[in-house]
This record gives C-alpha cells, structure tokens and sequence, in this order.
C-alpha cells in the first residue's frame, strides 16, 4: 500500500501538495486506499481527485525506535553524504548533526548550501521506510561541540581501537563517524575526556557511510 506525509489536515480530509499530486497522476492512483502520515500518525484514506484524501480511519501504527537516535556525521563527499543520509532515515534515526573535524576536507563544506536538497533526501527515504517520524537536519557544529553533548550512551568509531563494545542499548544515543582522514589522536583523547566510548568496528576500514550503517546496525 502506497504511503505519503501531508501537512494539511481539514476536517475529515487531507489536502495534498502540488508535487504529491503529481505523484498520484505518475503512479495512476485512482478509487484506492492509501495512507497519510500527518503528525506522526497514520490515517487510511481514498484519493478524491484532484487534491484530497478522504480519511477513513486513523490507524494505531508506531514504527519509531521508542528513543533518541542520533548521528554526528563530517562533511565528506557529496554522493556518499546522500547514501549517509537516506540509511540514517530508513533505519530509525531521529537527527543528523553534520559537523567539522580536524581532517575534514575544506572542499566539502560547499555542502552546507545543498540542505534543501538533503532535506528532500531524508523526507523521500523517510516515506518509503514507513516512518512516523522524519528525522531532523541540524545546523553543522564543531567536533568540540558535538563530543559534549548530552547524552549517556556516546559512542565514535576509530579505526585503531581494537574492541566493539557496540550493542543494542534502547535508550538515547549518539553514534559519531569520522571523514576520510578519520579522527586525529588529539580527538580522540578529547572524546575519551567527555565520556565517549571509543569503539572498532571491523577488520577493514570501512567508508563513512558504510561505518555508520554498522553502527546503527548494532544499536537498534
């Protein structure tokens, strides 16, 4: 059954967005049944050509992880910060914090003017994983700033560490992933100091992107 996210609920029906509506000609949606997310909640409802979704009924559907899952993810390449984002969305993270670290390449902070688009990323992956809830696309911050936020499960992959203590936790986590140039020792011990647990990950060493699907991989 097709699924979609609409913002504008008026008494018994959903009025949908131009682009959404395209969406429907596209796929020839006609006398069926889909479902809106609106608010997090899900509503069965029927197209009533050519902008409305007559609700039916709302449905008890909760396919969020029940905690705060968020990831710190550098400015890498464009192409493998998209996959980065779109697997953060199917998998149940709540908030995406882009930050800079010491080898982060300059280059790739041109980025910070592409969030639209990243935005559109993560509504897109977040409606076809059937998520209640989109995640959130916050303002960069530094290193510095994102080893002290609040959060008693912090855990940053780094490839000289030996052990994975990585496991499924079920409460408010922070996972953070290092750019091509990984982490300097200096931030490392920076991290050790604030309370974050330095974890491996595999033998090999891995991209961004894929390093931070073995992570969630583990927590949830």
């Amino acid at each position: 059954m097709y699924k979609f996210f609409s913002q504008r609920k008026i008494d018994n029906y959903f009025l949908l967005e131009p682009e959404l509506q395209k969406h429907l000609k596209v796929i020839r949606i006609k006398n069926e049944d889909f479902l809106i997310n609106y608010q997090n909640e899900f509503y069965l409802c029927n197209y009533l050509y050519p902008n409305k979704a007559i609700i039916k009924k709302k449905l008890a559907i909760n396919n969020e992880l029940g905690y705060q899952l968020v990831v710190a993810i550098p400015f890498i390449k464009q192409s493998h910060f998209e996959i980065a984002l779109q697997k953060c969305s199917e998998l149940g993270v709540t908030k995406i914090i882009p930050f800079i670290s010491q080898y982060t390449d300059k280059s790739n902070l041109e980025l910070i003017k592409k969030y639209q688009r990243f935005k559109k990323i993560i509504f897109e992956a977040s409606q076809q994983a059937f998520r209640n809830q989109i995640p959130s696309l916050e303002a960069p911050l530094s290193f510095e700033e994102v080893i002290k936020l609040d959060f008693k499960n912090k855990f940053i992959a780094y490839e000289k560490k030996k052990e994975n203590t990585l496991c499924q936790t079920n409460k408010d986590t922070l996972l953070i992933v290092g750019p091509e140039g990984g982490f300097s020792q200096d931030e490392i011990n920076l991290a050790l100091n604030h309370q974050v647990n330095v974890v491996g990950l595999t033998k090999t060493i891995l991209r961004t992107e894929t390093a931070l699907i073995y992570m969630l991989a583990k927590i949830i």
